[in-house]
């Protein structure tokens, strides 16, 4: 072998060592500049529970064929555990407005926050510990009555609570107590924002899983005739497009389909026993990924009380029934033969 090539590849081997290493120790320098409260690994946990006055919020790993995931539950008080709202003020005609329908438990699957979240909670780690803090400063510190509690389980571990108080610093840090060993932290407020939050944050919209960017096919099926679709240039927005499969000219009727599926998200998780009446197949995609990976959307329809039509899906990245916003899926629908052609079916 060539002297040179193999100077070349010892080089080379010991380049990337180094960018490893160097990875690997600025990953662990970042996490040496904060203090762990409780260590651990996202892929560790097996439960999350927030309750605070307005809402107790339950997070859920599970496992199924196609991996790990997250199944979030929220629950708000009721009015009877709070205290009651004061009378809305009567308009013009002297009558006082309907209260908004107080909210509902909800169930759904986390998305990519609900990710993101999970990693700042395993490990569990504070901006920096206080000290010299006695039992007389708790009060100056919203910790005398905890305005929430924060529960981690971790697999094979006992479950450990702690305790949360108020903002400080214009919001930006919140004091986190450990009760075991009354130890307090200093603790980002934004990850408590996130379980404040979490029925706006939290539940996953895509229906996929799969980046645009990652897609190589999109297979539309309707009855027994469907269309296959190939992208290119898929790294390049200004060269992005799509072909029927097999073919290499642009096919305009398959751009414009396309590009609204891809960004087609649910509006919510329709609720354990409130699945719709009368449930109908309007057509369903197969979107396959550049890492073999295959989702099938089924989108299905409905008529509401008031006669207008609704739509939802289904596939294996959801793990349940979501409800689609009517206007987007109606204009795919409305588009669904001129796409079957122009894939030649």
């Amino acid at each position: 072998m060539n002297r040179s090539i193999i100077v070349y590849a010892l080089l080379l081997a010991g380049a990337m060592g180094w960018a490893y290493q160097t990875w690997t120790h600025e990953d662990e320098l970042a996490l040496a500049e904060k203090v762990v409260i409780l260590p651990g690994k996202p892929e560790q946990l097996t439960s999350v529970v927030y309750r605070s006055e307005p809402l107790e919020l339950s997070i859920e790993l599970r496992e199924d064929a196609r991996g790990r995931y997250a199944w979030g539950h929220t629950v708000p008080k009721t009015e009877t555990e709070t205290e009651p709202e004061p009378e809305p003020e009567p308009d013009s005609d002297g009558e006082a407005p309907p209260k908004p329908p107080p909210p509902e438990p909800e169930q759904f699957k986390l998305g990519t926050a609900g990710d993101a979240l999970l990693e700042q909670l395993a490990p569990f780690v504070a901006k920096r510990r206080l000290e010299g803090v006695g039992d007389d400063d708790l009060e100056a510190l919203g910790l005398a009555e905890p305005e929430a509690t924060l529960e981690i389980t971790r697999e094979g571990k006992d479950t450990r609570t702690f305790e949360l108080g108020g903002n400080v610093f214009g919001g930006a840090n919140v004091y986190v107590r450990d009760p075991a060993d009354g130890a307090i932290y200093l603790v980002d407020a934004q990850l408590i924002r996130t379980l404040q939050g979490a029925t706006r944050s939290l539940p996953d919209r895509d229906l996929t899983g799969i980046d645009e960017r990652k897609v190589e096919r999109v297979t539309l099926r309707v009855g027994d005739r469907q269309a296959s679709f190939t992208q290119h240039n898929p790294d390049d927005i200004e060269a992005r497009f799509w072909s029927v499969a097999g073919q290499e000219d642009e096919n305009l009727a398959a751009n414009a389909w396309i590009g609204k599926i891809l960004t087609l998200r649910s509006s919510r998780y329709v609720q354990e026993g409130q699945t719709p009446v009368d449930l109908a197949h309007a057509f369903d995609y197969q979107v396959a990924g550049q890492d073999d990976t295959v989702v099938t959307v089924e989108v299905l329809r409905n008529f509401d009380d008031e006669g207008q039509e609704q739509f939802f899906a289904r596939s294996e990245h959801t793990r349940g029934l979501v409800q689609l916003p009517r206007a987007a899926v109606s204009e795919a629908s409305a588009n669904l033969e001129s796409v079957l052609q122009a894939g030649g079916a």
